[in-house]
């Protein structure tokens, strides 16, 4: 059960990377479209405050961020590995922080996972719990520790898991080393294996992908516009996408997992307006579309 379960984990890490950069799939996050008249991608041109609404990649909508007045209610992204299918974020916030995001996938065997969120009285996230779902079924569910660094950077974040509806004490772990560069996220080691009954990992039980991110702009990132938590709950899911996190655009990112699966290397190019806010990539393939504040 332990190596099944870490095989279905490595392939979440791919689909993590499918889903931010998937563009084959049909379209179905255009069933929930919001009007917008005054974005980057076909309206007018935003000159002050804005938030990210869509990426559009190959002509379909490959993600989507529904909002009123500012605040995140919604995300959608297409679901690389099931076709016509896509995952919905949905945040519930406690004041004007995020404490519970819910993530569902439409495709029928595609888990959920509900997240809870706490703070500490300096605002840092302190801990999170999560429930790992099938329809409304409870499957497993997991505690996450948080480490920082000086300058409240998060460095490091460890999952321990408790696999199955009645299972009493952790069976498996995920730990996330992250590295910067600034306020870029640069390389993130994903280890997985299995613990003990305390949650500590057993020796030899362990598999490791590396993340790398770099060749950053010195631009806006568009995801800064919306809020970090919800991103860092999604990373949480899918760890290749730290890079979302961080505060300029990345151009390259490679990852390494473990054997057999083969490295995957992408570049990414960006055309941006006078704001330095990102518009396309620079075949215009790829459009990301705003909405004024």
């Amino acid at each position: 059960m332990s190596k099944n379960f870490l095989f279905k984990a490595l392939l979440g890490l791919v689909f993590g990377f499918l889903v931010s950069c998937d563009n084959t799939t049909d379209d179905p996050i255009n069933q929930n479209k919001t009007t917008n008249t005054n974005n980057n991608g076909g309206g007018a041109t935003i000159t002050g405050p804005r938030i990210l609404n869509k990426i559009i990649s190959g002509g379909t909508t490959q993600q989507e961020f529904i909002s009123t007045a500012g605040v995140l209610e919604k995300g959608i992204f297409t679901d690389a590995s099931a076709p016509n299918s896509f995952f919905t974020g949905t945040p519930t916030y406690t004041g004007t922080k995020i404490s519970k995001v819910k993530f569902v996938g439409s495709a029928s065997n595609s888990p959920g996972y509900e997240f809870n969120i706490t703070y500490d009285v300096n605002g840092r996230i302190s801990g999170t719990t999560s429930n790992m779902l099938t329809g409304s079924t409870i499957i497993g569910n997991s505690d996450y520790f948080y480490t920082y660094d000086s300058a409240g950077k998060i460095t490091k974040i460890i999952e321990k898991k408790k696999i199955g509806t009645v299972t009493p004490t952790y069976t498996h772990f995920t730990e996330n080393t992250l590295t910067y560069s600034g306020d870029n996220i640069t390389k993130v080691v994903s280890v997985m294996g299995v613990t003990d009954s305390s949650g500590n990992p057993q020796a030899g039980s362990s598999l490791a992908t590396t993340f790398n991110f770099t060749n950053y702009d010195a631009k806006i990132n568009p995801y800064t516009t919306l809020p970090k938590t919800f991103f860092l709950m999604y990373s949480l899911i899918h760890p290749a996408n730290f890079y979302n996190l961080s505060s300029n655009n990345v151009g390259n990112m490679n990852f390494a997992y473990p054997a057999p699966t083969p490295a995957i290397s992408v570049n990414l190019t960006y055309q941006y307006d006078t704001q330095n806010y990102p518009v396309s990539d620079q075949t215009n393939s790829i459009n990301y579309v705003y909405k004024a504040l």
